[in-house]
């Protein structure tokens, strides 16, 4: 019995990497659609609408009642359908979530796996062993390529919306590798249990929302904006040649794990672990003060991805001749 149980608690706390929740995955798009022209985001409906998936996943709810909301809430879904796209076969592509590698090491750790290199030039949408800047590479030149069909380019978009926000939740930046603790990383914060939440990488997920709520998001949504020095730091670094990169957005979170994710009261328990103390990891009770500041990084972190998810979309829906 101890055993099953044992077997249990390793199923529930080792969940898949996914990243923002639904509500989260669709305030960063739609913050992204509402920065294009209208030209564009015509462009964008119209290419949604031959996801070949689109009659499927993409009913409109009965609270999108408004006319003027449905295109917002088309992309919202479409920045949020990779993680609907799990239970798809054809279309799941789990390594694309995250990124290899550490985003801390503590100690003397061998075999820690290193950052993924280019992307394979023999890559496709089908190509499954791809990580989050490989990804958004592919996808980049899928949606810039006019010759591709409506329908790959449709899903193009909606991976370049996942990924983008994926890119910008810290803990989708490497994991946390420590001796004796995590020797095979923590799987991005999975495998740290903490009171608030399932884990630490899952309370990272709900920080702006979790199933989708009209209202809810429309609130959120104004609380980023609101910020208005972070939003015009977003809309600069966006600006920037650099800023359109997916290995500095990783950079960006990987720093922002080690800083807000990875606090004393999380080290302090990892730390027990490695020194035979507890048995495991035990549950980590956060204090209001950690709550707090990551609320407000993963506001900011939303307000990069939207302004960075807007230029890549207004530079590669008109791609140079």
């Amino acid at each position: 019995m101890r055993v099953l149980i044992t077997m249990l608690m390793v199923l529930v706390v080792a969940q898949p990497c996914w990243a923002w929740s639904e509500c989260g995955h669709n305030i960063i798009a739609m913050l992204a659609y509402d920065l294009l022209s209208r030209n564009d985001q015509r462009q964008l409906q119209t290419l949604l609408a031959s996801h070949p998936r689109f009659s499927q996943d993409f009913a409109l709810p009965e609270n999108v009642a408004q006319a003027e909301d449905q295109p917002r809430w088309v992309m919202g879904r479409a920045g949020y359908w990779p993680d609907i796209a799990r239970s798809q076969p054809d279309f799941n592509r789990p390594n694309w979530h995250f990124q290899l590698g550490a985003a801390l090491v503590i100690g003397q750790v061998e075999g820690v796996p290193q950052t993924p290199g280019p992307l394979p030039e023999a890559s496709t949408l089908e190509t499954k062993e791809l990580h989050i800047a490989q990804a958004v590479e592919l996808c980049r030149r899928v949606l810039r390529d006019r010759k591709r069909s409506d329908a790959d380019r449709a899903l193009a978009v909606c991976w370049l919306a996942h990924l983008v926000g994926d890119a910008h939740q810290p803990c989708h930046a490497g994991s946390l590798y420590a001796e004796r603790a995590f020797p095979e990383g923590d799987r991005g914060a999975n495998l740290i249990p903490v009171k608030q939440g399932r884990n630490l990488h899952a309370l990272w997920d709900g920080l702006m929302g979790d199933q989708f709520d009209a209202g809810d998001i429309q609130r959120r949504a104004r609380l980023i904006i609101a910020d208005e020095a972070s939003w015009n730091e977003a809309a600069a670094a966006a600006s920037r040649l650099k800023g359109l990169d997916p290995l500095v957005w990783l950079k960006e979170s990987a720093d922002d794990s080690v800083r807000h994710v990875y606090s004393p009261e999380i080290l302090a328990a990892v730390d027990a672990k490695a020194r035979g103390l507890t048995r495991g990891v035990e549950m980590v009770d956060l204090p209001e003060a950690y709550l707090t500041n990551a609320g407000k990084v993963a506001r900011v972190r939303a307000a990069f991805a939207a302004h960075r998810l807007a230029s890549i979309l207004r530079a590669d829906l008109h791609p140079a001749d």
